[in-house]
């Protein structure tokens, strides 16, 4: 007689949060929901996690210890591979959930089918558990949206980046079975780039309420520090390069057309590259990404002659405005712009030193002539 698989997996990829994975794990075996299994995954840690794991005494926890260091992505594809739940539900070891999380979401899923996840909204909390309120809480509810179609989704998240809370994610297994796993070359925002294949292809729910509690501290990767901000960046570039590939005309339409430089004309494929290059020129969280894309985007299409056509025709922009454009935004000019600014900033100061030091000379030389002139008496000088 084979066990029975529990309904949901709840994956936690850990590495190096022996401080926090204690509360992590009770968040989930307090649940008022029990037909789960917790699969726990240490990525080689160096301090005590692995022994902090190995306190808990329940038979829903499969512990697994990697003596090599997968990375976070590696480490949640190892765990997604053992699990065996139709949904799959994922903690990360320094969140929380609060007590019905999973209740509410495994009752959305099994009574409205048509869903290929469940996200839910969610608090975030200092390194105590503590809401984070006041000045500190300039993005509290970037994680507190309204439900959308998978049009307005796709909208939203080419507008404003992703606002989707990983930790309070419920999905159906097979999902990852149509669309793929996570990218590992993706430190930062994995999941923003799943969300985008997963709505491209599903509608998905919110539950509008806060059911996790996700912590932001100065040394997670969802800190905003300098390192974090440019890794952001450069997998942006990635991500937009890539958002309108697999998309259907359709939902393309219904997602932009609002945006678009002739919504009235017909929609030929090479009509809609067009309004997909111009639309690449319209992002506005990440400017800098977005210029790299849309230039990246004209060269995959330069071979084609009736994108071209059209473009000249239809939108006044030939071969010479992106000529143009390659010399005013693309990566060579934000290079020479930044060596510029470094070189300038040296010869600022070297300038500035050299005056300085002219000045100083000067004043020392007035100074002599002064005294000969019987103008300063010796003794007075202050300096």
């Amino acid at each position: 007689m084979t066990a029975k698989n529990q309904l949901v997996s709840v994956v936690m990829p850990s590495y190096n949060q022996a401080a926090y994975i204690a509360k992590a794990i009770n968040s989930i075996l307090t649940q008022d929901f029990g037909d789960f299994e917790l699969l726990i995954s240490d990525d080689a840690s160096p301090d005590n996690s692995v022994e902090v794991i190995s306190s808990f005494n329940d038979s829903r926890i499969k512990p697994f210890v990697q003596k090599k260091n997968l990375g976070p992505v590696g480490n949640l594809d190892f765990l997604i591979r053992q699990s065996s739940g139709k949904y799959i539900a994922l903690l990360n070891s320094d969140d929380f959930w609060y007590p019905n999380k999973l209740r509410q979401q495994v009752e959305l899923m099994t009574s409205q089918d048509v869903f290929a996840a469940c996200f839910t909204w969610a608090d975030l909390v200092d390194e105590n558990g503590k809401v984070i309120k006041g000045i500190e809480a300039t993005w509290a509810d970037v994680f507190k949206q309204p439900n959308r179609n998978q049009a307005e989704w796709l909208n939203h998240f080419y507008f404003n980046g992703n606002t989707l809370c990983h930790p309070s994610m419920l999905i159906k297994r097979s999902v990852y079975d149509e669309i793929g796993s996570y990218n590992p070359a993706l430190r930062q925002l994995p999941d923003f780039e799943m969300w985008i294949r997963l709505v491209r292809k599903y509608p998905i729910y919110v539950i509008p309420v806060s059911l996790a509690g996700h912590m932001r501290t100065g040394n997670n990767t969802s800190a905003g520090n300098v390192e974090n901000t440019g890794q952001n960046l450069t997998e942006l570039t990635h991500i937009f390069g890539n958002f309108f590939a697999e998309m259907p005309d359709d939902l393309f339409i219904s997602a932009f057309r609002q945006h678009f430089l002739h919504p009235d004309l017909s929609f030929t494929p090479e009509m809609l590259l067009c309004e997909q290059f111009f639309l690449l020129q319209k992002g506005s969280f990440a400017p800098v990404a977005f210029e790299s894309v849309a230039l990246s985007f004209f060269y995959q299409h330069g071979h084609n002659k009736k994108f071209l056509e059209i473009l000249e025709k239809s939108y006044g922009f030939s071969i010479f405005d992106y000529y143009n454009q390659i010399g005013i935004s693309g990566i060579g000019h934000h290079w020479l712009v930044s060596m510029n600014m470094k070189s300038h900033s040296i010869k600022d100061m070297k300038m500035k030193l050299r005056l300085h030091c002219r000045n100083l000379f000067l004043y020392k030389q007035m100074k002599v002539l002064a005294r000969k002139l019987g103008l300063i008496k010796t003794g007075n000088d202050n300096g």
